[in-house]
């Protein structure tokens, strides 16, 4: 069913491994050395997770009543008092998915790199960079503990500043770093918080403990501190706080998810996403495939005991989400840059992932986090080899009539854009990846609206039309790009991508060209996955044997029965009719508007976006969000910081005298360095007059206190 522990170990700790032999030993070993070993480690782990997965899924070892979870020990982290955690492995439904996701893609997004990256002059460093950041998600998603998980939640941060700012030539790319590096450490403080309280509630960081005392209802054996009402399930437990009752699962699951909103650039922290472009193309498919912005979505559902007890966290996060994938939307209809297209789609469909693990179905949550990689990397990877062969050009209104010189890369972007949108037909098994992940996150959403669960039906709502946007300007991307005659202007000067050297595009006298065969590959594979992840992998991650596939990594309250059994309520006829069919109506729809607009009238969307007034203009610039924040979190704290040092500094601490409080420091300790005389004689006389004033203290305290 699962893999020896050596070999687990292997894809665990391989990649940590050769991180460090190509970025520690470069120049002993050379780039081409470097590369391979990177490479052929992160590849061999992806086939092992691969094979890892499907003997899983399809072992049929595994039943709803025996739940399987395997941890390897291999070493006591943190031991403080009644403080442990320890540096384990957990191997589960949970672990084993992602293991195969981020292992798979990293692998593909190495291959890719050497045609990509070949002529940059630091390759070696990329990819030590790139196998570091994949070191520290299977960290992140094999944790036993919260302290595991935020240590590779805090590396992936590190990992993902240095690809962003990998070109660290280009002040964007640095802007961009930090950027990211800041917005997410507001998330973190979240989390931190979170983990804080969990452990000052239930005494441990340990997972299992934690959860199983929720899941078995004794909070009572593990969190002395907590009080129950009068019904006294996990619901009702809480803590007195300044004299209020506050419920312990709603504050821990909304300080947790606060670190997920920034980590999955969620309403309100999403800023940092669309400017994570500046990295090179691979890093934009490791990083907004699978990895690091699937890593609040994983979080959300690993923790699913909390959230099925906490309903106004739940509620919270089936907002945010619906929100988010409206709202990401939105502004990917208006962008130009073809990478930032794709960059508000990760951003869209995280939002479906997060308003599904909202309303309790984590298991489509993570069935869409797993064949949105497949499609999510094989567009971002497909927009690199755009790129390239466009002579680094990213603005799709340079672009236009490429699908006659990029066949292959024309082919696998149609196939990645197809599966994006989710089409397919309602009650068969006939349609691409994202159809059956998306289509079960709507149904569901629905079914869960019927039973009153918070927010569920305004999820459905926007998820329907997100859906119908998400047509549109994935066709749109399409058009712009592949049909319709060749922009006249395709000049590298404007380029936004700029790997910084020379490469062949000479050689192709300025014309479009189709990439190497060693980045051509890599999108043949996720084509592949994109065609057929959601078929093969449906029965076990939301149809007929989720509960085999899912047990004991996925917790449904037995007491919530249209959750504990929507995927029955959502096939089985409770929903109407119209709910499976809409998202393919609106799918047409978009199809329909954005071929009308940009393939048979391709003056009509430029003549749209001259004259869209305030709501195109809202859109391109992405509702202010940065220039708001700029005005009132950047500034307000670039004030406080001249107020410190123009007042607290130079007025108070520079204040006094010609030095201020340095000089008088300094002053004092002349004075006292003054007393070392060297002389022994000099000391036995400060000792014995320090011990007359001690004795005549001692004297006068014991003759009061007679």
């Amino acid at each position: 069913m699962t893999l020896p522990d050596p070999l687990i170990l292997f894809i665990v700790l391989a990649p940590g491994i050769a991180a460090a032999i190509a970025g520690l030993f470069q120049r002993f070993i050379g780039d081409r050395v470097a590369m391979l070993v990177t490479t052929i480690t992160v590849g061999s782990a992806g086939i092992l997770s691969l094979y890892q997965l499907f003997a899983y899924a399809f072992g049929g070892h595994h039943d709803a009543h025996h739940h399987f979870q395997h941890v390897i020990h291999l070493a006591r982290w943190i031991d403080v008092g009644q403080f442990h955690a320890d540096w384990a492995i957990r191997v589960d439904a949970m672990s084993i998915v992602m293991m195969a996701v981020i292992t798979s893609v990293s692998g593909l997004v190495h291959l890719y790199s050497w045609g990509y990256m070949s002529e940059d002059p630091h390759k070696a460093r990329f990819f030590s960079y790139l196998s570091l950041f994949t070191f520290m998600m299977l960290m992140l998603v094999t944790g036993d503990n919260l302290i595991q998980i935020f240590f590779g939640w805090e590396g992936v941060g590190l990992a993902s500043y240095l690809l962003i700012g990998f070109w660290f030539h280009k002040d964007s790319a640095n802007s961009a770093s930090i950027k990211a590096f800041v917005t997410n450490r507001v998330g973190d403080f979240g989390l931190a918080l979170g983990i804080m309280a969990a452990f000052f509630v239930f005494g441990t960081v340990e997972l299992n403990p934690m959860l199983e005392a929720i899941k078995e209802n004794t909070f009572e054996h593990v969190a002395p501190i907590v009080s129950f009402a009068e019904a006294a399930t996990p619901r009702d437990a809480s803590i007195d706080f300044l004299g209020y009752g506050v419920p312990v699962l709603e504050l821990i699951g909304v300080l947790l998810f606060i670190g997920a909103m920034g980590k999955s650039a969620q309403f309100f922290l999403h800023v940092w996403l669309p400017d994570a472009m500046e990295g090179p193309t691979p890093v934009s498919a490791l990083i907004h495939a699978a990895t690091m912005v699937t890593a609040g979505v994983y979080l959300v559902c690993l923790l699913s005991p909390i959230y099925e007890y906490a309903p106004y966290a739940s509620g919270f996060i089936a907002l945010i989400g619906a929100v988010t994938a409206l709202y990401a939307a939105t502004v990917g209809m208006a962008q130009n840059d073809i990478k930032r297209v794709i960059a508000f789609s990760t951003c869209s469909q995280l939002g479906y992932m997060f308003f599904a693990a909202g309303v309790g179905a984590y298991q489509a949550a993570m069935f869409h986090l797993f064949t949105h990689a497949f499609f999510k990397a094989l567009l971002f990877l497909g927009a690199g080899s755009v790129i390239h062969g466009m002579h680094h050009e990213q603005d799709m209104r340079r672009m236009g009539g490429v699908a006659k010189y990029m066949k292959i890369t024309y082919a696998a972007m149609l196939i990645g854009t197809i599966a994006i949108i989710g089409l397919g037909i309602p009650h068969t098994k006939f349609g691409f990846a994202g159809f059956f992940s998306k289509d079960a996150i709507i149904e569901t959403a629905f079914a869960a609206g019927i039973s009153g669960v918070s927010f569920a039906q305004l999820a459905f709502w926007f998820g329907i039309i997100a859906a119908l946007l998400t047509s549109f300007y994935s066709w749109r991307l399409i058009y712009m790009t592949f049909h319709g005659p060749m922009a006249e202007s395709n000049h590298h000067d404007d380029a936004h991508e700029d790997d910084g050297h020379e490469d062949d595009h000479h050689a192709h006298g300025g014309k479009p060209h189709e990439s190497p065969l060693v980045m051509l590959v890599p999108l043949i594979l996720l084509s592949v996955g994109a065609v057929f992840a959601g078929y093969f992998f449906y029965d076990a991650f939301v149809g007929h044997h989720y509960e085999e596939f899912w047990s004991g990594a996925i917790y449904a309250a037995p007491e919530n029965h249209v959750l504990h059994d929507k995927y029955d309520v959502a096939h089985g006829g409770i929903n109407p009719g119209w709910v499976f069919w809409a998202p393919l109506v609106v799918t047409i729809l978009g199809f329909l508007i954005a071929t009308f607009t940009y393939l048979f009238n391709r003056g009509l969307g430029k003549r749209i976006a001259d004259t869209g007034g305030p709501l195109h203009a809202l859109f391109a610039n992405k509702w202010y969000f940065d220039e708001i924040y700029q005005a009132t979190f950047v500034r307000g704290t670039k004030v406080l910081g001249d107020f410190f040092w123009k007042v607290g500094d130079r007025k108070i601490i520079d204040g006094f005298g010609p030095d201020g409080l340095s000089g008088l420091a300094k002053w004092g300790a002349s004075r006292l360095s003054a007393m070392h005389t060297g002389y022994l004689y000099h000391y036995a006389f400060v000792i014995l007059g320090a011990a007359a004033v001690f004795g005549a203290v001692i004297l006068i305290n014991v003759a009061g206190a007679n």
